[in-house]
């Protein structure tokens, strides 16, 4: 299996575990992108998960996949949000107001780890970074990287949420 093919069922798998239709998975080759070093967008005027095909060549399974993860969560944050979502995962009122407000005022990356707290420290990165970093130990056995800035928070979340939405 390609890198390609790994961006492409690692999404499928996030999808079948947020219990979601799996979003249409493309891929983009932008220089700006590239230089900030972003490895993958959720579109969700389209709702598209693009991943960049610079980095998918270079990166490694693992790496993927936790994008995938990512990713996908940000898919369902926006199925939430937009009152799409039909699962059985029970959201608060409160964390569903929090990332509205954050999709409508989103901090983008600034492609410099040092410079990006404020991008790093929405609810919805949060969220995506927990989710991401608990199913790649789950199933996986790997810990992913967490910025220390978020370090503890992700962790907080992860105990918060590991019986009621992770399973």
């Amino acid at each position: 299996m390609d890198n390609f093919e790994v961006a492409m069922s690692g999404v499928a798998l996030a999808a079948r575990i947020l219990n979601i239709k799996t979003p249409d998975v493309q891929f983009f080759n932008d220089i700006n992108l590239n230089e900030k070093g972003i490895n993958a967008v959720f579109l969700k005027e389209k709702m598209i998960i693009a991943f960049n095909e610079v980095w998918i060549l270079s990166a490694n399974t693992l790496e993927i996949q936790t994008t995938c993860f990512h990713e996908t969560r940000h898919v369902f944050q926006y199925l939430v949000v937009s009152g799409k979502y039909k699962g059985k995962e029970i959201i608060k009122q409160a964390t569903i107001n929090t990332w509205k407000q954050d999709m409508e005022n989103y901090e983008r990356p600034s492609g410099v780890l040092e410079n990006d707290e404020d991008y790093l420290t929405q609810d919805i990165e949060i969220d995506a970074i927990a989710f991401a970093h608990y199913h790649m130990n789950k199933l996986f056995d790997v810990s992913s990287l967490i910025p220390e800035v978020i370090r503890a928070q992700v962790s907080e979340l992860i105990k918060i949420r590991k019986e009621i939405y992770y399973g």
